[in-house]
């Protein structure tokens, strides 16, 4: 397992850092910037006049932090829980986990407007997949009865 999620960890500072060559390519085609520095964060270091390879450095701890969130994500769904307790759960992980690093990432405006409507999507989203799911698990769960009650 922890190999698991020190893959994922390193899978989460890949994308991170591919997703922020994109980014900082098409912002600031004249100088890589792992960070956006119209960011909160990155104002703040701009201010503080922090050297690049800690911003990178920084960068990669919040990359390697948002793989292992989604990496503890996968875990909840693999626990003998029920789907609502699972998608639940997983739900609780991601908001209160990834919303703080994709600030820290610099990626979310420090705006509280920003942030309600961000929960009441990613609510909204949370909600299709589960009524999704459980139509197809209960689905499921219905051939396998009658499955089994034709050999009985």
């Amino acid at each position: 397992m922890l190999k698991t999620h020190l893959s994922n960890a390193s899978k989460g500072i890949f994308i991170g850092l591919i997703l922020s060559i994109v980014f900082s390519f098409l912002n600031s085609p004249s100088t890589y910037m792992p960070l956006s520095p119209s960011s909160a964060v990155g104002q703040w270091m701009q201010a503080h006049e922090i050297h690049g390879a800690l911003v990178m450095l920084y960068c990669m701890l919040i990359w390697a932090s948002i793989g292992l969130l989604f990496s503890f994500g996968t875990v909840l769904f693999a626990k003998d829980w029920s789907l609502l307790r699972a998608t639940l759960s997983h739900y609780l992980l991601m908001l209160f986990g990834f919303l703080p690093l994709a600030t820290l990432g610099g990626w979310f405006p420090v705006q509280i407007s920003f942030y309600i409507s961000v929960i009441i999507e990613f609510s909204l989203v949370y909600l299709v997949i589960w009524a999704a799911s459980y139509h197809i698990y209960k689905k499921k769960v219905e051939e396998i009865n009658q499955q089994l009650q034709g050999k009985a």
